[in-house]
């Protein structure tokens, strides 16, 4: 006999449109944009200063460059709210749209949250221990939308239950073929993108694709999502 799924596990919202997003997300991309529109018609001078307060600079970190003081700390979460250009937002805003949309669906509106900060976190600490404490300027989402796509992972392979869908768990996430493929191909690309220029830049010249955010984001969402779930688990 099978056992019947805990009800926090159960996920009976896999059927509906991916594109039916629940408003957190929308909100989520709209605060990008609004953070975005503002600083391209506020001119250089403000967009200056907002990099300076807001960017993750790991050379902060030394005590050596020029910062507000804290800002080495609170950049570790703000540097994921600017972005380089219109073209590098509307990606990541449409990664936020695709991945967080079944995220905030399982997750609720307080889950999301947590997870995209600790993945954006997590992100900045992984390029903290790849630059040490270089002058380099590191903006945007792209560590939280990495931190969504893992926890998605085990949403978008959920197994089939009498009782609705249940996401796989940590171990079976580890030893499913088809999950495990998904997540060599997308580090695959990641580093390929990050090392070629693929897109335009590479980390091996001097405005670069952050991989290393990318692959932070991504253990700190997956983490994030099974410890969410273990929690909510304990509390029932």
């Amino acid at each position: 006999m099978s056992e019947t799924p805990p009800k926090a596990a159960r996920w009976k919202s896999a059927s509906e449109p991916v594109f039916n997003a629940p408003w957190i997300v929308l909100a989520t991309i709209a605060v990008l944009v609004i953070i975005h529109a503002g600083l391209y018609w506020a001119g250089d001078s403000i967009g200056v200063w907002a990099f300076y307060a807001f960017a993750l600079v790991p050379a902060r970190f030394s005590g050596s460059y020029p910062m507000i003081e804290g800002s080495q700390y609170w950049s570790l979460l703000t540097y994921a709210f600017l972005h380089a250009d219109w073209m590098h937002l509307l990606f990541n805003s449409l990664w936020l749209l695709v991945f967080g949309t079944p995220v905030a669906r399982y997750l609720g509106t307080g889950g999301y949250l947590i997870l995209s900060a600790v993945a954006a976190v997590c992100g900045a600490l992984a390029s903290l221990l790849l630059y040490g404490t270089q002058e380099v300027i590191i903006v945007g989402a792209s560590g939280v939308v990495s931190g969504l796509l893992a926890a998605a992972i085990p949403l978008m392979m959920a197994k089939r239950t009498p009782a609705g869908r249940v996401p796989l768990g940590f171990l079976e996430l580890l030893t499913n073929g088809r999950a495990l493929t998904f997540m060599a191909v997308w580090l695959a690309i990641t580093l390929f993108a990050g090392a070629s220029g693929w897109t335009g830049q590479g980390f091996m010249s001097e405005g670069g694709i952050a991989w290393e955010a990318h692959v932070g984001g991504f253990l700190g969402g997956l983490l994030a999502f099974y410890l969410i779930l273990a929690w909510r688990m304990r509390d029932r």
